[in-house]
């Protein structure tokens, strides 16, 4: 496979699927093993290439729970990405992280849409992924349930 390929990170096969798109590796690969210790029974996939985890996603959108997704991407950015997963599987979670300041403001109308659910600044703490991560599950938990 290609560098634009998934590795998968098994956590646990049976709840739901999570994708981590970052066209850093090392940063796609650190979020991959931050979430090993998230409860839920999730299965992590990573992609370093916005249209391979498109592709993916919709070949198994009805496993998917969270994408958390880098703004800045080379091809198909972040936002353009999260559009698509949003429109071919509305429940899906969607995170936006950036390493640039993201002003105030600019991602509201997206926020209000219900295109972005939860914009991360990076750098990090892991143990802050994991929470947020915990409480995307959570809120799709219970938007499963209400259903």
């Amino acid at each position: 496979m290609s560098v634009a390929s998934l590795e998968s990170r098994q956590i646990s096969p049976k709840e739901g699927l999570v994708a981590i798109v970052d066209d850093d590796s090392d940063i796609s690969m650190l979020f991959a093993d931050a979430l090993r210790g998230v409860d839920g029974g999730i299965s992590v996939f990573t992609f370093n290439d916005s249209l391979e985890a498109l592709k993916h996603f919709t070949n198994n959108k009805e496993k998917y729970i969270l994408v958390i997704c880098d703004l800045m991407m080379p091809g198909l950015n972040g936002l353009d990405l999260v559009k698509k997963i949003k429109k071919l599987s509305p429940k899906t979670r969607t995170m936006i992280t950036s390493g640039y300041e993201i002003e105030p403001g600019e991602l509201q109308n997206d926020i209000k849409k219900g295109i972005i659910d939860r914009i991360i600044q990076k750098p990090i703490s892991m143990n802050g992924l994991r929470q947020e991560v915990k409480n995307q599950i959570n809120s799709c938990q219970l938007r499963i349930n209400k259903n």
